[in-house]
């Protein structure tokens, strides 16, 4: 059993006086701050692990953007220069068509020089042609009819000079012939 003394000092912790109350209160207040201090003390790692924590999955987590943060930077980068492409291509084909319209793509004075040079040599070559063999044959030559051959040679002729009154007769003759070609009857 407790003495009277301990029995006394136990009942004047009590809180049934203003003083034991407020005295109470004071070491209740310091027991809270100090278990809270404890905890705080204890938790210290725990707070220092989660914001490491949270720092690495920020980093991670920005170095899992950063691949697509580029990707996006691209795409908007291509988008930009297909656009500006388009852009200069539709204004040539602009010009290009407006040329077309106008009707202003002519030879050049070389390119007519050459033009002609090549005609007469077209020209020379029907009327070679035309000396060794009959229109006839040169119409399949040039896929044309034989009526469209004889002119050609005619033309060709004009063009060059030649004048051969025998060959034009000769060839006038063919065509009332190649246009009078007769099937044999059946016997």
């Amino acid at each position: 059993m407790a003495s009277t003394s301990q029995s006394a000092s136990r009942r004047s912790l009590r809180p049934h006086t203003t003083p034991n109350v407020r005295e109470n209160a004071r070491r209740q207040r310091e027991r809270l701050l100090a278990r809270q201090a404890e905890l705080e003390a204890l938790a210290g790692p725990i707070h220092e692990a989660t914001d490491k924590l949270s720092k690495l999955e920020a980093t991670v987590a920005s170095r899992a953007q950063a691949p697509l943060k580029k990707i996006e930077r691209l795409e908007q980068t291509r988008d930009r220069r297909i656009k500006k492409i388009q852009e200069q291509y539709a204004v040539k084909i602009a010009e290009i068509q407006q040329g077309m319209e106008a009707g202003t793509e002519t030879l050049t004075p070389q390119e007519r020089e050459q033009e002609s040079s090549l005609l007469r040599e077209y020209a020379e070559a029907i009327v070679t042609f035309s000396r060794s063999a009959s229109a006839s044959e040169l119409a399949p030559l040039l896929g044309v009819s034989t009526r469209e051959a004889k002119k050609l040679i005619m033309q060709a002729k004009a063009d060059l000079g030649v004048a051969d009154v025998a060959e034009s007769a000769g060839s006038s003759s063919e065509d009332k012939q190649d246009d009078k070609q007769t099937v044999p009857a059946a016997s």
